[in-house]
């Protein structure tokens, strides 16, 4: 089969590899379409923690089974996958934190990926999807399974205000599934102006795109009308330390995005003098089912997060494109042509 082989630091070729083996009650699948996320970029760049090259890329995949063992799922299913592999019995598993599992193992990561016209997972990973499923919207189940994840960490309720600093695919995302949750996202941020734009097209109340901007809202905004809980999404230390300027008084802030290697200096009194919560959060929980179905309602708007579409031949110059994004790139996928 063809795949697209991370050979090492920004240095990919599509070349022909042997098939997945299948291990009992594994399932094979015949891929459609894997989007490149954040974590995929820094894997390219050699910033990605448990990944040894050559590495094939890639979570946020559909496709359709293939092959399958007795059970849950069927050849022809159309699907999406969780990524997570872990041994469901640590005290992390049993607390549904599994990417806190010592023996953790993440397809795309350490174990070949979605970019690849087939891909091997245990079938219990799977998630069905309905018949008619839009398998390149299905993608993006599971970054909105990562936003769920981050919105019941953070303990969002309805009717709270929310911003969002980070405008890039999962950030778009978590504004979409914070207003799912029946909150009103009253600003996004974003100095890309293309990504500003769409969290506007969102419904964002405001969408600007300079640290001056943001001083003014802040500013205007006064104590009572700073946002219940921000979303930090980018993992830029200036964005953080904005994070923590934002948030209401007695409000709690999500750290979704984040940058291996890079420090953030903060005033420490800053949490106690505000009686502010700061949460971390990574991966998709177990909110993959959830998500799939919510996707495959059309209850987001991945129409305007997924932004560029490039076969998998170019697999090198979709992974360029989505680590330098032009104004109005937001999420690359690459298509298999597997199905």
């Amino acid at each position: 089969m063809r795949a697209a082989v991370l050979n090492g630091p920004r240095d990919i070729t599509v070349t022909e590899v042997p098939g997945p083996r299948l291990p009992e009650g594994w399932a094979l699948v015949r891929v459609a379409y894997n989007s490149i996320c954040g974590s995929d970029v820094s894997l390219y760049n050699n910033a990605w923690h448990g990944t040894a090259f050559p590495a094939v890329p890639g979570h946020e995949w559909s496709g359709v089974v293939e092959q399958a063992p007795p059970g849950q799922v069927v050849p022809g299913d159309r699907v999406v996958a969780d990524l997570t592999l872990s041994c469901g019995q640590c005290r992390w598993c049993r607390r549904s934190q599994p990417v806190m599992c010592p023996g953790l193992r993440e397809f795309g990561f350490t174990d070949p990926g979605g970019c690849a016209e087939y891909v091997a997972v245990p079938a219990a990973n799977l998630v069905r999807l309905p018949p008619d499923a839009d398998l390149l919207a299905a993608t993006q189940a599971e970054p909105l399974a990562v936003a769920l994840h981050a919105l019941s960490r953070v303990r969002l309720a309805p009717g709270e205000t929310v911003a969002v600093l980070g405008c890039g695919g999962i950030g778009l995302t978590l504004l979409q599934a914070a207003q799912v949750a029946g909150a009103q996202v009253v600003l996004a941020v974003d100095p890309l102006s293309g990504r500003a734009k769409t969290a506007g097209l969102l419904g964002a109340g405001a969408a600007l795109g300079t640290p001056e901007e943001v001083a003014d809202w802040i500013a205007d905004a006064g104590p009572d009308g700073l946002p219940d809980v921000v979303l930090e999404a980018s993992g830029e230390p200036d964005a953080i330390r904005t994070a923590t300027a934002l948030v209401a008084p007695g409000g709690r802030v999500a750290l979704v995005g984040y940058r291996v290697g890079r420090q953030v200096e903060l005033e420490s009194a800053r949490w106690p003098l505000k009686l502010m919560e700061t949460v971390g959060t990574m991966g998709p929980g177990r909110f993959m089912g959830t998500a799939a179905s919510l996707v495959s309602r059309g209850a987001l708007r991945t129409d305007l997060v997924v932004t560029d579409v490039l076969d998998l031949a170019a697999a090198d110059e979709a992974f360029r494109l989505a680590d330098a994004p032009g104004p109005d790139t937001i999420r690359v996928a690459v298509r298999a042509d597997g199905v």
